[in-house]
């Protein structure tokens, strides 16, 4: 595990241009001086002297004024590669001269090794015969600390002497004289004028020691002091990490969410690496430590990137940044893994090196975007500029390049709490303007959805009178359509009104030509049949125009239906006479009976009947006869004229009852193509309907299917 804080991953938009020739960001020079003047300031000077058997470190002497006193500077230390060495080899054996003075506090830095500490400690009689001494950090694993008590100039007691204590954060809490982050070591020294001190350290991580020696009262008043500094920056932590939580809902900003995370981990880091673990779970503390340490601060390295990628918007302002930022998340991922396998010693100074050259490179690169203007760039690299100095000189110390001091923890706590002050500023602060520009886009998207709303209002308007214009259009041109066809229709009546007159005129010559020129024209047959086929053909053309006269004068041009009952026998056989009359040499077959009388109109049905046989025998082959095929049901009555000929091609089969529709096969025989037109028209009149019958394949076969009783019509 380690004591350091995790590292913030910060990231920029674009390529950082606030930085050196020569790799560092541009402020980072400046950075390296202050830790470098803080190292040198806070290590104390080396101090000479000579002892018995080869203690070289001078003894630490107490004073009856002495309240605190730093052990540093008074200590030395002995490698123990493999961990095999006891108290008595470091005691009286070849071990015990190979001892070497620290100027300060003992530092190793990441090693697997065991470390021996010994120290002097002379005590006045005049002084307090009870003093306690405090070894620090938390995080070491197992301390055991033997003390033994002689005359003030005794030489070094013996290894049975000596009395032990086992303490560490992997040992059990109840060892402790004090459940404290801390170890406290009591030195009773019963009149004696000397204590004689080894501390056997032994640690996964880190291997540094330091300490005090306290009186009583200012011992006490440093555990209720550091207990309440602890618990206000831990509260601090939960109130802000609950009010991210509670933000991240509602606000649905990842931002938050991220930056619980972060601060889940310095939660974890205080727990663990500065103990607040053994003063709040006790029992559990020797088994947890070493996991919470570790994972909290992989999982702050792999927050704190995370954080800085959406906090900075990386992937959009600065890609490469962004791709380098894949890195540290990496690398978290894997120290949680590794914490959690048991293997986190091995990466923990790689993690280490890794996160402190990223800090420079994010801190620099938001320092520039700051300068660019971006929203909370400037208020971001001052909250993790407190907070990565602080994890910086952790990690320094961590690799052992500043000895131990208590400034470190106290300067990463104190750095923490800055931290989330204006973290949360910074982060308020960008959600704050994210919001006013997404009101901005919102304001700006109503606008031109009522402006689009209005403009396609305009063209609704726009559209709706062109159509009106469009429609008076329509209605006058129809209504001109129907004047001109009114007109047509006058004119028709004219004509045929006028056809009358002469036609009779005709027809009375006729009969008197019958009647007084009978005795001359029998003489010759064929004049007397000529004589009477001119009859039938005026009566045809009179009955033509009659029929042509009735029309629909309240409505729409049309026929005129004037029904009646009659028996439909009767009018095709009337059909049939007409069509020998004009066409002698026709034989036309009559087949079927229609038993019942029917209503209808007997002209426009004989008109009809008529047409089918007219066109059966100008399209039919000559010489064939013509079938007439009558059939009645309850409802309807039907009439089906057959000719032999070869029919009409399928996709030609409802063409042939258009108005003027003529067949490209039918240019030589004259016509104009209104006789099936009216075949048809005449049955709709009659509720009927006009038809091919495409399932004869005896000839051509048109049908007209009529009604018994059609509706009457209005």
């Amino acid at each position: 595990m380690t004591a350091t804080a995790p590292s913030p991953a910060a990231p920029a938009w674009r390529r950082p241009s606030g930085w050196s020739r020569g790799g560092w960001p541009r402020g980072g020079w400046l950075w390296l001086c202050i830790i470098v003047a803080l190292a040198l300031l806070c290590a104390p000077p080396a101090r000479a002297g000579a002892g018995p058997d080869g203690w070289t470190a001078p003894p630490l002497r107490l004073g009856t004024e002495t309240r605190t006193l730093p052990i540093a500077g008074h200590l030395e230390f002995l490698v123990d590669p493999d961990g095999s060495l006891t108290l008595a080899d470091v005691t009286a054996g070849e071990a015990s001269r190979r001892f070497q003075p620290l100027a300060g506090n003992l530092n190793r830095g990441f090693t697997l090794t065991d470390t021996w500490v010994r120290m002097r400690i002379a005590r006045p009689p005049d002084s307090d015969d009870t003093w306690y001494l405090e070894l620090l950090p938390s995080f070491l694993d197992t301390v055991e600390t033997d003390v033994a008590y002689t005359a003030a100039d005794a030489p070094p007691p013996p290894a049975e002497a000596y009395a032990r204590t086992v303490q560490g954060d992997s040992e059990p809490t109840a060892n402790r004289m004090l459940r404290f982050r801390s170890f406290t070591q009591p030195l009773v020294f019963h009149g004696a004028g000397q204590a004689w001190i080894y501390v056997h350290v032994h640690t996964t991580s880190a291997t540094i020691l330091s300490g005090q020696i306290y009186r009583l009262i200012p011992l006490m008043n440093h555990v209720s002091v550091q207990s309440i500094w602890l618990g206000f920056v831990l509260g601090m932590a939960v109130a802000v990490l609950i009010s991210n939580l509670i933000h991240s809902y509602w606000l649905q900003e990842r931002v938050y969410f991220y930056y619980a995370l972060y601060l889940i981990s310095l939660i974890g880091l205080a727990f663990g690496s500065f103990g607040a673990l053994a003063q709040i779970l006790p029992g559990p503390a020797p088994k947890l430590a070493n996991l919470i340490t570790g994972t909290s601060v992989c999982g702050g390295i792999l927050a704190g990137a995370l954080l800085t990628e959406e906090f900075l918007n990386l992937r959009r302002t600065l890609p490469l940044i962004s791709l380098l930022n894949r890195i540290p998340i990496i690398l978290g991922a894997l120290g949680i893994v590794a914490t959690v396998a048991g293997y986190y010693t091995m990466a923990g100074a790689t993690l280490a090196t890794v996160t402190s050259a990223y800090m420079f490179i994010y801190i620099g690169s938001a320092i520039r975007l700051a300068r660019r203007g971006h929203p909370g760039a400037l208020m971001y690299s001052l909250a993790f500029g407190a907070a990565c100095m602080a994890a910086l000189m952790g990690f320094m110390r961590t690799l052992g390049v500043i000895p131990e001091i208590s400034l470190t923890e106290a300067a990463s706590q104190a750095a923490s709490l800055v931290h989330m002050i204006l973290m949360n500023i910074a982060i308020a602060s960008r959600v704050r303007r994210s919001e006013k520009e997404r009101k901005e886009a919102q304001a700006a998207a109503l606008s031109a959805s009522v402006h689009a709303e209005q403009r396609a209002l305009d063209m609704v308007a726009l559209r709706t009178r062109e159509l009106s214009a469009a429609k008076e259009s329509l209605e006058e041109a129809l209504a001109a359509e129907r004047q001109a066809v009114r007109e047509q229709i006058q004119f028709i009546d004219m004509v045929s009104h006028e056809y009358r007159t002469p036609v009779s005129i005709i027809r009375t010559g006729i009969d008197i030509l019958q009647i007084k020129g009978s005795a001359a024209l029998a003489e010759g047959a064929k004049g007397h049949d000529l004589l009477k086929r001119m009859g039938r053909a005026v009566d045809r053309l009179v009955e033509i125009i009659e029929v042509g006269l009735r029309r629909e004068t309240d409505r729409s041009p049309g026929l005129h239906l004037e029904t009646q009952s009659l028996i439909l026998e009767e009018v095709v056989a009337e059909a049939v006479r007409s069509l020998r009359a004009s066409h002698p040499e026709q034989a036309v077959r009559l087949e079927g009976v229609v038993p019942n009388e029917i209503q209808g109109d007997p002209a426009l049905l004989k008109t009809s009947i008529l047409n089918l046989l007219e066109n059966a025998a100008k399209y039919g082959p000559p010489g064939q006869p013509i079938r007439v095929e009558l059939a009645q049901t309850a409802t309807r009555s039907t009439v089906r004229v057959i000719d032999a000929g070869a029919g009409v091609p399928p996709a030609d089969r409802e063409r042939i009852f258009g108005k003027f529709v003529r067949l490209s096969s039918a240019e030589r025989v004259p016509g104009i193509g209104v006789g099936l037109y009216l075949v048809r028209r005449i049955a709709e009149l009659h509720d009927g309907r006009a038809y091919y019958d495409h399932t004869r394949l005896d000839g051509c076969c048109l049908v007209v299917e009529l009604a018994n009783a059609p509706l009457p019509r209005g």
